[in-house]
């Protein structure tokens, strides 16, 4: 399963969009479960995290860098999160298949 992940303002408009999606593929079920936001991406529909949850979710990158290391496409989206905890109408969405 894949996403699209998409830095948006609070009207829906692209700010940053990734061009590459991203996957958990190499996570099993009860791994996915240790995460604070993670867990929750629905691999079917859309997942959207706001500035007040961007600490967690950071949280649970890192924790997934330690897991995928080669996995650069981390790093991307922890800049988003960076860049979204900073403003009130900044949203992260995953977009599921």
């Amino acid at each position: 399963m894949a996403w699209t992940v998409i830095l948006e303002d609070e009207n829906k408009n692209d700010i940053e969009l990734l061009e590459q999606e991203f996957s958990m593929v190499n996570l099993n079920n009860s791994e996915k479960e240790t995460f604070k936001l993670l867990k929750y991406l629905d691999p079917y529909g859309d997942t959207i995290f706001n500035n007040l949850q961007m600490s967690d979710l950071i949280s649970d990158l890192i924790y997934l860098k330690g897991i995928e290391q080669n996995n650069e496409l981390i790093n991307l989206i922890i800049e988003l999160a960076k860049k979204c905890q900073s403003d009130n109408h900044c949203y992260i969405a995953f977009y599921g298949d």
